[in-house]
């Protein structure tokens, strides 16, 4: 008889099937975008701000499965990285999943993290909170070398707050990788 009335459901219930729906019409979004090439629009997103979170949460969400576009926008990442927010935190994310996503992109991210850090290093050796957040970065996609440099950074620093930091990323915790081997003679 259960068939003749149609039992209530609990809020709880109501915003799953909400979440189910918009769950769907997300994944239909996100096939439409990439029959296109999504790279403008996400580029002027992570450059502009005005969706900046929509651009962050589609590189999570595509981030494994399409590393080109991730790769294609490292250096809009990188600068939302310096955030200690919520930017910083998913564009960071994003990163760390591109650095585990194969030797070539990890080379790839690696290589682009040279420039960008050593401008970083000249330029906001003095923001605690960017050296923070560098620190965090180069620690999540193991660019050892790269925190080494920064470690140095740190330490020459006039502002007191950040060569502290570098006591917090000491070499007991984070030591430097070993040098390569010498080219025999």
């Amino acid at each position: 008889m259960g068939w003749f009335w149609k039992e209530e459901k609990s809020e709880a219930e109501d915003a799953w099937d909400d979440f189910v729906r918009a769950n769907d019409t997300y994944s239909e979004a996100k096939r439409m975008l990439f029959e296109t090439d999504p790279l403008p629009a996400v580029r002027n997103a992570l450059n502009d701000g005005g969706d900046l979170f929509a651009a962050l949460q589609l590189l999570k969400d595509v981030g494994w499965n399409r590393p080109e576009l991730v790769q294609a926008v490292v250096p809009e990442l990188y600068s939302c990285s310096l955030s200690l927010g919520r930017p910083g935190i998913f564009a960071r994310l994003v990163l760390r999943r591109l650095s585990g996503s194969g030797h070539t992109y990890a080379e790839a991210l690696h290589t682009e993290l040279v420039p960008l850090t050593a401008a970083t290093l000249r330029e906001e050796a003095t923001d605690e909170f960017s050296m923070r957040a560098l620190a965090f970065l180069l620690d999540d996609v193991g660019a050892l070398d790269l925190l080494g440099q920064w470690r140095e950074a740190a330490r020459a620093s006039p502002d007191v707050g950040v060569r502290e930091l570098a006591e917090e990323y000491g070499e007991d915790e984070y030591p430097e990788p070993p040098a390569p081997p010498a080219a025999p003679l």
